[in-house]
C-alpha cells in the first residue's frame, strides 16, 4: 500500500518520520498510556525510533497497517498517531495529553473511517473499535466517529504481554447506524 495523506478541516493525517521521535517518545511516556495501550512500557527514544523508522514504513508497504501522524493543519508538532489494521479493519489511536478535549481524535477517527470504507482498505465494509474497558476518553472518541456498541460472546483485547483484558467493543459501517450514539448509554451516560 502506498502511504497516503487525508486531511480535514482542521488536521493534516500524513506518514509519520523519524522527525517525529521526540513527540512520539514524549507522549508514549504519559502514565495514562500503561493501562490501555499495548504500547512498550516504559516507552523509551528507541522504542519511538524502531516503530517509525522500520514498523510504519514495512506496515504500510505490506498493507498490513496504515498509520498517520495526526498534525494541526495549522503546523506545529505531532499531536498524535491513528492507524488501521487492513486484515481486521481494526482502528487504533492515541493522542498527546497537550491535544486532548478538543474533539481532534474523533475528526481524525471519522476521516480514517471514511478512507477506509471507500476503498483505502480493499473489500472493507465494516470497521472495528476496541478499548480496554474503562479507557472512557477513546470511548467518546469511538461514539463520536460514528461507531456502535456491540457486545460480543468474548469481549476481550490483547495487552502488552500477551493476556487479555475485558472490553468495550463497537463497529462502524459504511453508513453510520441510527442507534450508535444511544447504544453507548449503558458506559458513557450523558457524558458529553
Amino acid at each position: 500500500m502506498i502511504p497516503v495523506t487525508l486531511t480535514t478541516s482542521r488536521l493534516v493525517l500524513d506518514l509519520p518520520t523519524i522527525d517525529d521521535a521526540d513527540a512520539v517518545t514524549r507522549y508514549c511516556q504519559d502514565p495514562l498510556f500503561e493501562p490501555y495501550l499495548t504500547t512498550p512500557w516504559p516507552y523509551t527514544r528507541a522504542d519511538a525510533e524502531s516503530f517509525l523508522a522500520a514498523h510504519v514504513p514495512q506496515a504500510w508497504a505490506s498493507g498490513y497497517v496504515a498509520t498517520w501522524a495526526v498534525r494541526l493543519a495549522t503546523g506545529g508538532p505531532l499531536a498524535g498517531m491513528i492507524s488501521v489494521r487492513a486484515e481486521t479493519t481494526e482502528i487504533g489511536f492515541w493522542l498527546g495529553s497537550d491535544h486532548r478535549g478538543a474533539g481532534l481524535m474523533s475528526e481524525a477517527a471519522i476521516a480514517v473511517a471514511e478512507w477506509t470504507l471507500a476503498g483505502g482498505v480493499p473489500g472493507a465494509d465494516t470497521m472495528l473499535w476496541r478499548a480496554v474497558q474503562g479507557n472512557v476518553g477513546s470511548a467518546k472518541v469511538a461514539r463520536a466517529a460514528g461507531f456502535r456498541r456491540i457486545e460480543p460472546p468474548r469481549a476481550t483485547v490483547p495487552t502488552r504481554d500477551g493476556s487479555t483484558l475485558p472490553a468495550w467493543h463497537a463497529v462502524r459501517g459504511a453508513s453510520i447506524s441510527p442507534d450508535a450514539a444511544a447504544s453507548w448509554a449503558t458506559i458513557l451516560g450523558a457524558l458529553p
